[in-house]
């Protein structure tokens, strides 16, 4: 008999067999969010992922796994909660991060507010992965990794080859090294697109999965509403996309979006604040009614973090097909990959873990429709979600000041 406490952790309320409409979740107080506010450090240095968890309070160990495909992918590690000891069998949590993140996205803090560390609190072990061109996972056995048409080899992937040999190896990886034979899975919006490429292309691995957790899961987009899907649109071509933004790495992180943070953003710079909250607008797409604006300079030191452009090139494609299917090589490319002149799609009927689907309605990356279409796929959908909060965003999930409240 499977452990259905992980879903527990993942909802505002007691766990149900559907989704929760029409009642509204009870708001906080204003006092409550004054308190969670000032128990935010106001000056968070600069930190790596394993540096801010130490930071917090938290053991962290870093480990390395290696790819059928010679990428070597950096997984950081929470094997238990602050003031527990070392040591016993705990169940496995595994969190996948979304595009253009790391495993930064579950650790930022505070401790109360973000989901690594509440597992960790909880008894699990948690375990984050990092996906291929990130900076934990930016090596490889031969290939190089620089942004150039130097090194142009290294960047042809997407989140295909993610859930294909990223995720698997990281949860490979977890599992042999703590002994046990499933994970309680996590992921957000990527992390949950690899989870049903790894499912449905590799279908050995639901057995390895007791329960996963898809928070904003872009799978069918083709009713998505964000601009740059609509400048795909304009331009009549994804291929479009790869002249504004590149054929190689996408979005890697700028050491002046970090100065931007620390110099105009939080509490400390009342002058400033609301000039970094537009900014962080632009960045990081959150619910200003649901950012901690104190938190602002750290999350500006981890997003964005580097992909490849191939990687969002694909999401735009899932737009314009409204299909979950492969990427498209064009027809020649496609019959040496594929062996056939257009790309194949997911077979998500092959899908058959038990999966908790978590959706907001002002998310224009992951429409309700959308998400509607993917539930009605899906052969074992255990529970299915709409975040009780008006206006809830495609970020609020990591960074809202209720998203322990409201989802964890």
């Amino acid at each position: 008999m499977r452990d259905w406490s992980f879903i527990g952790l993942m909802l505002c309320a007691a766990m149900h067999a559907t989704v929760i409409r029409g009642a509204s979740a009870p708001s906080k107080s204003a006092d409550q969010k004054l308190r969670e506010r000032m128990d935010a450090v106001r000056d968070i240095p600069t930190m790596t992922t394993p540096e801010m968890i130490r930071y917090w309070g938290y053991p962290v160990e870093e480990h390395w796994v290696t790819t059928e495909d010679g990428y070597i992918l950096g997984l950081h590690r929470i094997p238990h909660g602050k003031g527990q000891k070392a040591g016993g069998k705990r169940p496995v949590a595994y969190l996948q991060h979304a595009l253009i993140t790391s495993s930064a996205l579950w650790s930022f803090g505070p401790p109360n507010k973000s989901l690594a560390y509440i597992l960790a609190d909880q008894g699990y072990d948690v375990w984050m992965g990092n996906s291929r061109g990130n900076p934990y996972s930016k090596n490889h056995t031969y290939l190089e990794p620089c942004s150039t048409a130097k090194c142009k080899d290294f960047w042809d992937f997407d989140w295909h080859e993610g859930g294909l040999y990223d995720v698997t190896a990281g949860i490979d990886y977890a599992l042999e090294h703590t002994k046990q034979d499933a994970v309680y899975y996590c992921g957000h919006s990527m992390g949950t697109t690899q989870y049903f490429v790894m499912l449905s292309q590799r279908p050995e691995y639901n057995d390895k999965i007791k329960v996963g957790a898809m928070l904003a899961p872009p799978v069918f987009m083709g009713h998505a509403e964000n601009i740059i899907f609509t400048i795909a649109d304009l331009g009549g071509s994804i291929e479009y996309l790869y002249h504004i933004f590149g054929l190689y790495e996408f979005l890697p992180h700028l050491d002046i979006i970090t100065w931007i943070g620390h110099l105009l953003c939080g509490d400390d710079h009342p002058f400033t604040n609301t000039l970094c909250m537009n900014i962080g607008f632009l960045l990081l797409g959150f619910n200003p009614g649901q950012l901690n604006s104190t938190m602002i300079p750290t999350y500006l030191d981890h997003v964005p973090e580097s992909s490849s452009t191939r990687t969002f090139v694909h999401y735009a494609q899932l737009h314009v097909s409204k299909k979950f299917e492969g990427y498209d090589f064009g027809e020649t490319g496609n019959i040496l990959h594929y062996d056939s002149i257009t790309p194949p799609v997911y077979d998500l009927n092959k899908v058959t873990a038990p999966t908790a689907i978590f959706k907001g309605d002002n998310d224009d990356l992951v429409s309700l429709i959308d998400v509607d279409i993917l539930v009605n796929r899906l052969p074992n959908v255990v529970f299915d979600h709409l975040v009780e909060m008006d206006g809830w965003t495609h970020t609020d999930y990591v960074i809202s000041m209720e998203a322990d409240y409201l989802v964890y």
